[in-house]
């Protein structure tokens, strides 16, 4: 800016409309609810049947309750954790795979029907992290209290903290929007 432009006419310059959104239809937010639900589905049979097919405790336990409380019969420390720590080798990846891809795409221009996609791959990947730690945490508040309780303490609180400071940037954003708007 030099001394003789007013501030007036610099703040006309710089301030550009901004480029009008791309919504998503109503049916492509529909469809792609549909296929979140679809993949869902399709990964938890396939973590069913790894389960069923690498679990070396399944034939014994058979996922049934009365075989576990009958004791000897079923050893059921070790078909939880099997199952916990297979269902890892899936959930874990999945979940990194896609922050990193969200890291990456963060600042790249996309579609409307590269955000439908995305979003969905989101809400999925999400979904099994969220059932992994779940099913760890069920795993460690049954076989060892103690443990399970500090890790799900510490997961409670690091999950807040996490909501709070989002929740907050947002806000921010938000209030930052509005002034200059003013």
């Amino acid at each position: 800016m030099s001394p003789i432009q007013s501030m007036s006419q610099t703040s006309q310059q710089s301030a550009r409309p901004p480029a009008p959104k791309e919504r998503l239809t109503g049916t492509s937010v529909l469809l792609s609810l549909f296929l979140t639900l679809i993949l869902i589905i399709l990964g938890e049979r396939g973590l069913y049947d790894l389960n069923r097919l690498f679990n070396p405790h399944y034939q014994d336990c058979n996922q049934a309750n009365f075989l576990i409380t009958r004791g000897d019969s079923c050893p059921a420390e070790q078909f939880a954790f099997q199952n916990v720590l297979l269902h890892s080798y899936v959930s874990f990846p999945l979940f990194v795979i896609f922050l990193i891809l969200m890291l990456y795409l963060r600042h790249h221009r996309l579609n409307t029907w590269q955000k439908a996609l995305f979003r969905v791959s989101g809400v999925v990947s999400i979904f099994f992290g969220l059932q992994f730690i779940a099913e760890a945490i069920i795993f460690l508040l049954k076989f060892h209290y103690l443990v399970g309780i500090y890790v799900t303490l510490v997961l409670a609180a690091i999950m807040v903290a996490a909501l709070v400071i989002y929740l907050e940037r947002r806000a921010a954003k938000k209030r930052s929007a509005a002034q200059v708007k003013r």
